[in-house]
């Protein structure tokens, strides 16, 4: 007699068939989503896409026309169940991080723990310590600079222990530097304290860089979810290619396996023959070389970058102009000649949406 095999635990939010709409807007149609303890998700699309929508649902701030939520395999939302939001256990930081001005930072982070235990007091002040910001418990909001005030933001939201933090544009009103730095910080303590994490962005950098998944949406729905390179590297769609980033795209047909383009044939396996498609170069996808070493191009401009270069460059016979990435300052500079090849495990063939 075998041994049963050992259950799975439950997801840390499970949402179903989730629909929201506001007037004559489908905010969400039908979204199903499922995020693992200690992930963390981002959600990712443009403005208006219910990725917003969808966080004030799971949060309890929204009530679907639909569908179900499901925290640690308890139903919070649907079939009946409404359970308000101080009873989800879901902890909630938005852009503009909602701190008290008149109250100190100590008393900020207090005021989100009447309630707890004496030992999610403990929590706090240890968070504080691992954000470097002990030493500002006793100063007030409007004293601290912008990311400084996030992270307080931050500790006052994992210190009551939460199932689920829920984030929406955390960093959006940070500066680059700052942001990046900002960012690193709280996906480092976010890991440590094993916190499971929704965070919304409209920044594929972002979402790349802090999450273990990335849930695509469009127009109220999720169109893929993908670890970030996956969804990088393996798009299900020309929207997902495009959306993560600018590529030239030259338009073709799959004949016998193979979409042909000014820079020779890529395979499309995948495809039916005779299928529309889109062949996809990212700079990534591009390898530029002596004249004669591949397809002949001219540089039409070169953009410095600091640790890389980007190439502008006009191919005889392709509409498009193609860029590519060289590293450092590289040999070649406007006007001059070039042979381009294509690197083909970069290389993307995708249906073409606008030909369907």
């Amino acid at each position: 007699m075998t041994d049963p095999a050992p259950s799975r635990p439950a997801p840390a939010l499970a949402v179903e068939e989730v629909a929201c709409r506001f007037g004559r807007v489908q905010a969400l149609d039908r979204v199903s989503l499922s995020v693992r303890p200690g992930e963390i998700v981002a959600l990712l699309g443009d403005s208006g896409c219910g990725k917003s929508t969808l966080l004030r649902v799971v949060a309890g701030l929204e009530t679907p026309d639909s569908g179900t939520v499901r925290l640690d395999g308890r139903l919070v939302v649907g079939e009946g169940a409404a359970v308000p939001p101080e009873e989800r256990g879901v902890g909630l930081m938005f852009q503009d991080y909602a701190l008290f001005p008149h109250l100190t930072v100590a008393e900020n982070i207090r005021f989100g723990l009447k309630g707890q235990p004496p030992a999610a007091r403990e929590a706090a002040t240890s968070l504080l310590e691992q954000v470097g910001l002990s030493g500002h418990a006793a100063s007030y909001p409007q004293t601290l600079s912008g990311g400084e005030q996030q992270r307080v933001a931050l500790v006052r939201a994992l210190a009551p222990g939460p199932r689920l933090l829920l984030l929406d544009e955390p960093f959006s009103n940070l500066d680059r530097r700052m942001r990046d730095r900002v960012r690193e910080d709280t996906v480092a303590l976010l890991r440590r304290t094993g916190t499971t994490a929704l965070m919304v962005t409209h920044d594929p950098e972002e979402a790349l860089a802090v999450s273990t998944r990335i849930a695509l949406m469009r127009r109220g729905r999720i169109v893929q979810v993908a670890t970030g390179e996956a969804l990088y590297r393996r798009p299900e769609s020309l929207f997902a290619a495009r959306f993560l980033a600018d590529a030239a795209e030259i338009p073709a047909r799959v004949d016998a396996g193979r979409a042909e383009t000014p820079l020779g044939a890529v395979p499309a396996p995948h495809l039916p023959e005779g299928a529309a498609v889109r062949v996809c170069l990212r700079p990534e996808a591009l390898r530029v070389g002596a004249p004669g070493d591949g397809t002949a191009a001219q540089v039409m401009r070169r953009t410095f970058l600091g640790a890389a270069s980007l190439l502008h460059l006009a191919v005889p016979g392709l509409g498009v102009p193609l860029r590519a990435r060289l590293p450092g300052p590289g040999p070649h500079g406007p006007g001059d000649a070039v042979g381009v090849t294509l690197v083909p495990d970069a290389v993307l063939v995708l249906p073409d949406e606008e030909a369907a």
